[in-house]
């Protein structure tokens, strides 16, 4: 997979062609603006893989999809959207948006990640649609940021040995 920031990027390897509106690319960059502001709340949080807020994620199959992360040793935060038809039998007209805040397994035999809290996913029929839950999302992870001390997400977790 290669990953591309938002501000390189090209929105037809998401967005169907000539769909864009300047609204929509204001949004997305206030969406890839607010995962940079979670991952400086975080003590020693990186953003991404490529250092940007948003970034396209350009997969081998073809598939093309929107997502960021704010993370650090204690917690991370994600944001995804998903065009239509990414996954093989999906409805092709749905576009997908999630979020979620989770943490590393702490068990001996780690299981990988739990999920904490999520924000509700949804789908969505417009593209406009997607771009404003988006917005919602990154707001909410912002928000749950600066809510929750980084280091009291661990003890969230029901599955964790600190609960």
């Amino acid at each position: 997979m290669k990953t591309v920031p938002l501000a390189e990027g090209d929105t037809s390897w998401v967005f169907a062609e000539d769909s864009v509106t300047s609204a929509m690319v204001k949004s997305l960059s206030a969406s890839s603006d607010r995962m940079l502001e979670v991952a400086s709340l975080l003590p020693g949080g990186r953003a991404s893989w490529s250092g940007s807020g948003l970034e396209y994620d350009l997969y081998p199959s073809g598939q093309r999809s929107l997502s960021g992360s704010a993370e650090n040793a204690q917690v991370s935060f994600t944001v995804a959207l998903l065009p239509p038809g990414f996954y093989p039998g999906a409805a092709p007209s749905a576009w997908e948006v999630t979020a979620e805040i989770s943490v590393r397994c702490d068990a001996e035999i780690d299981c990988g990640m739990h999920t904490v809290e999520e924000f509700t996913p949804n789908s969505y029929l417009a593209a406009e649609d997607a771009v404003a839950a988006v917005d919602a999302a990154t707001r909410w992870l912002l928000g749950r940021c600066r809510t929750v001390p980084p280091g009291d997400w661990r003890r969230r977790d029901p599955r964790s040995g600190h609960a």
